[in-house]
């Protein structure tokens, strides 16, 4: 069987999407499918071989498709210049596809998925967001003959829209187990390694902003002054701008000592300070993105990484995280946060059993079950 992934992403990239997309058409080769995947040869600044990027086993073929790439003029053309570059990604792949035969064409790409559909060529369409005009989108979920959802409210959504329920299949993201298992340096000595504070560490890992929105990192540095000064707050993953803002909040609340800001760190670099933290946070705010169709790849890195995590209770969340493997406060609430961080730091069998039972419910989660998961449910 051959399967060609179609993704409309600069390769490799900083974001998690892209991580996101080889690991599965890592899984999909694991299980015998012969894979390829086609992204736009676009400007990038990273320069690595995407599978040594994302330490991932050249077995599948990986293309480039030729694109108009105004990307990096958006300062000047706005929004027409990733118009431009998702319109000659589909027209160039449609061309290409014209002399290519496969079983199965899967992709994530909303273009991609309206140019399938125009040319009736078979599909599944991955969905990671439900879109602010879902009439245009009606049109790839009729024509999708599957779709995949990362959480259930996402498949509701779409069933509501008029779409059959039966050809929706709900999958939400996965981890690496292997790769945070072989990482067995114990907690006190990573934090040596990586240069951190010896206190008592609160974690947050990953991107500090998704598709401009904010997401609770506020809320956690608003908790900070109710917090006592031997714990600090490590915040991973973010850009300089964004890092800068961040700054300046914890300046205005004198809490600025108590905060360290990294930028974006390599996926090695991601599990070790994952494992380095005494606590992990998802401070989601409640806004309908989060809420209900955000499927993050840090909720499954921080199961993994056996620290007890600390979640806004939020019903996404809520589909993958319950009350005997995370500890959940009110979105948007600074008190009730630091209340929820106070509790792990005084009680070590809390955050122990929190974590192991967080540990033990993750081992379903692996992109070979995800890939397994959708394949059974395509054929």
């Amino acid at each position: 069987m051959k399967l060609l992934y179609i993704a409309n992403i600069r390769m490799p990239t900083e974001k998690a999407h892209g991580f996101q997309v080889m690991k599965m058409c890592e899984a999909f080769a694991n299980l015998g499918i012969t894979v390829e995947l086609w992204v736009p040869k676009r400007f990038n600044p990273i320069k690595d071989d995407p599978f040594v990027y994302y330490n991932i086993r050249k077995f599948f073929v990986f293309k480039k498709i030729s694109v108009i790439d105004f990307i990096p003029l958006s300062k000047y053309l706005g929004k027409f210049a990733n118009f431009v570059e998702s319109i000659s990604f589909s027209v160039f792949t449609m061309f290409k596809l014209k002399s290519y035969e496969a079983d199965i064409i899967y992709t994530r790409d909303q273009f991609v998925g309206l140019f399938l559909g125009l040319l009736n060529r078979s599909f599944i369409y991955e969905v990671h967001s439900f879109p602010g005009k879902p009439f245009f989108y009606g049109r790839i979920w009729k024509k999708a003959y599957r779709i995949v959802t990362i959480t259930a409210a996402l498949k509701q959504k779409i069933i509501e829209r008029g779409i059959d329920g039966g050809k929706i299949l709900v999958a939400s993201d996965a981890v690496d187990l292997a790769a945070f298992d072989a990482v067995k340096t114990d907690k006190e000595e990573l934090k040596m390694e990586l240069g951190l504070p010896k206190e008592f560490l609160v974690g947050y890992i990953g991107r500090f902003k998704t598709l401009g929105m904010e997401k609770g990192i506020k809320t956690m540095i608003e908790a900070l002054p109710m917090l006592d000064s031997d714990i600090k707050m490590v915040f991973v993953g973010g850009e300089e701008q964004e890092i800068k803002e961040y700054k300046t909040l914890a300046g205005r609340l004198n809490v600025l000592p108590q905060c360290v800001f990294i930028g974006y760190q390599p996926y090695s670099k991601i599990i070790k300070y994952t494992k380095a933290m005494d606590v992990v946070i998802i401070p989601f705010p409640n806004k309908p993105h989060y809420a209900y169709y955000a499927s993050p790849l840090k909720l499954f890195e921080y199961m993994a990484s056996g620290r007890p995590i600390i979640a806004s209770n939020l019903p996404a969340l809520r589909e993958i995280l319950n009350d005997k493997n995370a500890l959940f406060f009110k979105p948007d609430d600074a008190n009730n946060l630091a209340r929820a961080i106070k509790m792990i730091k005084s009680s070590q069998m809390l955050g122990y059993h929190l974590s192991q039972q967080a540990l033990a419910d993750v081992r379903e989660y692996t992109w070979d079950n995800r890939a397994r998961y959708i394949l059974e449910f395509i054929k």
